[in-house]
Order: C-alpha cells, then sequence, then structure tokens
C-alpha cells in the first residue's frame, strides 16, 4: 500500500556509433547518442551532485496507486505495521481531502476500524494527483496499567498512477542538472531566510512537460525565476505513466526546494 513514488535511476553513457560507408573516416552519431551528448551539454551527468540544499522529485504527498486506494476497506493498509500495534481501540476516523496545501470541507467520518460506505465512496472519487488525509483517533495498547492520552495518526497520500510516468535518464540526472544550472542562483543565501519552494509539473501522455506552477517561493525571487525556468525545459524524455488497464495517463509530480533540515 505504501507505493513509493520513485522515478528510476539510471547511468547516462556516451556511445559513439560508427557507420560502415565506404569511406572508413567518416562516422555518423545515431539520434540516441545525439541526445545523450546534449544531455551531458546541461550538465545531466551520472551520480548525485552535491549541494547544501534539498532537491527533490516525486509525488506531494506519499504515493497511493488508485486501485489499492479502491480496494481499501479498512483504516489499516495507511499506517506502517509497527503504529498499528500500537492501536488498542479505534475511536474516530476522518478522512480529508486537501487541495492547494489546505485542508478542505471534504470529509468522511467513521467510528471502527473499517471504512465507511460513505468513506469508500470518497476514495472512489478521487483521481490521480488528489491529495487526502486519514486521520485515526485511537486508544494506545500498553503493558502496564496506565492511563494514556488519546493518540493520533494522520498521514497524507497522493493518488497515483499503477505504473507512474518516469525521466528516462534517471532521477539523479535531473537533480544534477538543476543543482548546477542553479548554483549561481544559490551561492549567496541565506539559510536561516531560505524557505521550503514546492513547483509542480505535469507529464502529458505524449511524455511531454506541461503545466509549471510555483505554489510555494523560496523567498528568493531570482531563484524563484530560475527554477521555474529550469524545470520547465528540463532536456531529455519522459515515459508517460499509465493506468490498471495499461491506458497512458498524465500525471503531476511536485519539485521541492529548500533547507536539507526542512523539507
Amino acid at each position: 500500500m505504501k507505493n513509493q513514488s520513485t522515478l528510476l535511476s539510471l547511468s547516462i553513457f556516451i556511445a559513439f556509433s560508427f557507420n560502415n560507408c565506404k569511406d572508413s573516416n567518416e562516422s555518423a552519431l545515431n539520434s540516441k547518442d545525439t541526445a545523450q551528448l546534449e544531455l551531458v551539454d546541461q550538465n545531466m551527468k551520472p551520480g548525485k551532485a552535491e549541494s547544501d540544499y534539498y532537491y527533490g522529485i516525486g509525488s506531494r504527498f506519499e504515493a497511493i496507486s488508485k486501485t489499492d486506494l479502491d480496494n481499501a476497506t479498512t483504516i489499516y493498509p495507511f499506517n506502517r505495521d509497527h503504529e498499528n500495534e500500537r492501536i488498542e481501540k479505534i475511536n474516530s476516523t476522518e478522512i480529508i481531502i486537501i487541495e492547494n496545501d489546505r485542508r478542505t470541507d471534504r470529509r468522511e467520518y467513521g467510528r471502527s476500524e473499517n471504512l465507511t460506505d460513505g468513506q469508500k465512496a470518497l476514495f472512489k472519487s478521487l483521481d490521480y494527483s488528489k491529495h487526502f488525509s486519514m486521520k485515526t483517533l485511537f486508544k494506545e495498547k500498553t503493558t502496564e496499567n496506565i492511563v494514556l492520552d488519546e493518540q493520533k495518526f494522520n498521514p497524507h497520500y497522493t493518488v497515483v498512477p499503477e505504473i507512474e510516468a518516469f525521466y528516462i535518464e534517471g532521477e539523479d540526472a535531473i537533480i544534477n542538472y538543476l543543482i548546477e544550472n542553479s548554483r549561481v542562483e544559490t551561492l549567496n543565501l541565506d539559510s536561516k531566510k531560505v524557505r521550503a519552494a514546492k513547483i509542480y509539473f505535469k507529464i502529458s501522455k505524449k511524455g511531454t512537460l506541461k503545466n509549471v506552477y510555483m505554489e510555494r517561493t523560496t523567498g528568493y525571487p531570482i531563484l524563484n525565476t530560475k527554477l521555474i525556468e529550469l524545470i520547465s525545459t528540463i532536456p531529455g524524455q519522459w515515459e508517460p505513466a499509465k493506468n490498471s488497464n495499461g491506458e497512458i495517463v498524465e500525471q503531476e509530480f511536485a519539485f521541492t526546494f529548500g533547507p536539507k533540515d526542512g523539507c
């Protein structure tokens, strides 16, 4: 149930293809080689570059597939095993839809570990790239005669396709590109004033990047502009996402930038 919204990490290499023309001195790069050379020119290098700041790309919250969400019948799959082991009795549950990083009034409540019909229906209504939290208030198990306050679990999730979109050259290649091409803008930042920023973008059914927008800023306008520019012009190719039927669908990703201890 805890599908990790990960992008495949592949090494970039440059392979020269020589044709078999009569003139043995003539050589030609195939289209893949040309694309790879262009990536290298954009600082798309193997390995992972170092930075004083956090750079990350993935789903906004923890990823959960649409199929897993539709098949859920209890609250237990939304918690980790060691968390569920702490629960002696469920007091209440609450599903909250999140939009624009804010909790909405779209909610459904329950009184046990079993999801209500209303909660199941709410889950089934959610499309890809929608967000929600699954709050559980419970009485905790104790081995001693101790009275504990009511405990709470409140994980946040993003609905993702069954096969997520991924960048052909790998996640590290994107992160390197972003780090290397924003070093000037991040050189003299006051780390105490830098805010965690979110830039969203979609990978279309054709594998192209679109709908880039910033929801939370770094606090530095020049850096904001640079990061939006870099995200909008990521070189290379994406493999689009697919649903449970193998149909190609769009998927939204979130790029996060900020202090390493604050993202």
